[in-house]
């Protein structure tokens, strides 16, 4: 048996080899969704691309079925988006299902695996397998969010590389197809050349925001992008639909519901509070960089006013990075399997009774309620930290050493 163990072991020590391990499997999905006729979402995304060129404003005008003659679920994606998906809706259905796939996996394996150097190919390998299962969720309804999680990632390491202009090219354009990456500009104040930095993202910003002007005419772009936010803020109507912090206290009684948004931002402001008051550690520190980077990663969806289930893999890639910057205690340890079979076991079908998933994450709500408190001690940790005890030199050799004895 070990022997067995220690084959796959050295089978997937080869970056290539875990390439195609997961390749075959987002294939797989593929295929499924394609005989089943039922990649959804993909239809929506061509449709909304689609009508876009075709001078329809789909937030407005949306009345397409499905393959199977049901009607599709309203398109929320900026036209932004709408524009950089073209290349897949022009595709015939089932090709561009397996492209799409395909692309959206293949940036996210290259994301994790061109972190920076600090990050040893052991932990490359932990982010990506221990995320792996929300990976695949994401690619059995054609989810843009494993696009989202790798923005992130690039982003990051393109900052890390002092790559800036190309880095804050990347953040916003997360943040101009879905809102979540825009959060991570704020991390531009860790790093050097901040006003020119921030000169780039205005210059970017002002650019992809007039981007959608190749096709609707000038007077008319305002109102294009009020048709939007209005079908958004009609989508994110309840925190019941939703799998947010707010939820469990929705529950208990409705009157936090309009008040969601104001505890969203006071947090984030909290969060870059602290970041300005320990601005020195994490300037110097590469460490904190990479567990702010992965709080802010959390924050976006447990904060969210409309994050899904889905969307975890960009929480869960994020608690991942700080998990690899932290010298695990036990109830670190324990925290990092819960919450794995909460997020990414209990979910499946195969591995959990549907009735079981309901009752655990729709009724206790134990995913969120578990995962919010780790996120709490997560930040607990960084309030508590400090230049004297943050040396990455240290902690990586620490680290190092309890990686390999656990192999």
């Amino acid at each position: 048996m070990n022997g067995f163990l220690l084959k796959i072991e050295k089978f997937l020590d080869i970056k290539n080899k875990i390439y195609i391990i997961g390749l075959f499997f987002a294939s797989l999905i593929a295929l499924k969704e394609v005989i089943n006729l039922s990649y959804y979402n993909f239809q929506i995304f061509s449709y909304g691309s689609l009508d876009f060129w075709a001078g329809i404003n789909p937030y407005v005008n949306w009345n397409h079925l499905s393959l199977l003659g049901k009607p599709l679920d309203f398109f929320l994606y900026t036209p932004q988006f709408s524009i950089l998906f073209t290349p897949f809706a022009l595709l015939p259905g089932w090709s561009g299902v397996f492209c799409w796939n395909f692309f959206t996996y293949t940036l996210f394996y290259y994301s994790v695996f061109s972190l920076p150097e600090q990050f040893t190919f052991v932990k490359k390998k932990f982010i990506f397998f221990y995320s792996f299962l929300l990976l695949l969720q994401t690619l059995l309804s054609e989810q843009f969010n494993p696009v989202i999680a790798s923005l992130f990632l690039f982003s990051f390491t393109l900052l890390e590389k002092k790559k800036y202009f190309w880095a804050v090219l990347l953040i916003l354009l997360s943040g101009f197809t879905k809102v979540y990456g825009i959060f991570q500009l704020g991390m531009l104040l860790f790093y050097p050349k901040f006003w020119k930095n921030i000169l780039y993202a205005l210059l970017i910003g002002v650019a992809l925001f007039l981007l959608p002007l190749i096709k609707i005419p000038g007077n008319e772009l305002i109102t294009y992008y009020q048709s939007w936010i209005k079908i958004i803020m009609s989508h994110s109507l309840t925190p019941l639909r939703f799998d947010t912090i707010y939820r469990p206290f929705y529950i208990l009684h409705n009157s936090i519901e309009p008040f969601i948004g104001i505890i969203s931002l006071g947090v984030l402001a909290v969060l870059y509070s602290i970041a300005v008051f320990k601005h020195k550690l994490f300037k110097q520190s590469f460490l904190h960089r990479v567990q702010f980077l992965g709080i802010i990663m959390i924050w976006a969806i447990i904060f969210g006013t409309a994050s899904e289930r889905n969307t975890y893999h960009i929480a869960i890639v994020g608690y991942a990075l700080c998990y690899l910057c932290f010298q695990p205690t036990k109830t670190d340890k324990i925290f990092l399997w819960i919450n794995f079979v909460l997020l990414e076991i209990v979910p499946i079908d195969i591995f959990c009774p549907r009735k079981v998933a309901i009752f655990l994450l729709d009724s206790l709500n134990l995913g969120i309620i578990v995962f919010s408190i780790t996120w709490g001690l997560l930040v607990y940790k960084i309030l508590k930290s400090n230049i004297g005890h943050s040396s990455f030199q240290t902690i990586e050799i620490n680290r190092t050493s309890i990686l390999k004895a656990e192999e």
